[in-house]
């Protein structure tokens, strides 16, 4: 076998330090740069063609839907305050409805007693003039007789 040979050196931290420090600044670092500098060239100016179409073509369109959803929410609140006077009217309607129904009843009610007294009452006045009819046939009858 080989004798190792004695004169090297082993490696230290500082050494590896430095070999990645050399290595960062001469390989990585410039890519970073080189990343960089395409983002600022390529990619920064086609996100403020974006930014620039968004406020020019986009907001405009929302801020048109936004107006015509406020337009449609002051009309709909129309809609539902008419709706609940409507309803307060029914309401109001349907409380008067049953108000003149019990009036109309106590009224018919009253109609028959009334009628039925009338009733009586005629048929008491029917019976008195047949009485006195009959009184006063009897009274000629024998006032006939007499003269006879």
């Amino acid at each position: 076998m080989k004798k190792q040979d004695d004169t090297k050196t082993a490696l230290t931290k500082k050494d590896i330090s430095d070999t990645f420090n050399e290595f960062y600044g001469k390989v990585i670092e410039p890519r970073f740069d080189w990343i960089e500098s395409y983002i600022q060239k390529q990619i920064e100016p086609r996100f403020d063609r974006i930014e620039t179409y968004i406020q020019n073509q986009i907001e405009p369109r929302f801020d048109k839907i936004d107006r015509k959803l406020e337009e449609h929410d002051k009309r709909f609140n129309d809609l539902l305050n008419h709706f609940g006077q409507v309803y307060n009217r029914l309401d109001r309607l349907e409380t008067e409805y049953f108000t003149i129904t019990a009036a109309l009843q106590r009224i018919e009610e009253r109609l028959d007693r009334v009628e039925g007294k009338l009733d009586n009452e005629i048929a008491l006045r029917e019976h008195w003039e047949v009485v006195v009819l009959q009184s006063r046939i009897e009274e000629i009858e024998i006032r006939l007789k007499t003269i006879s």
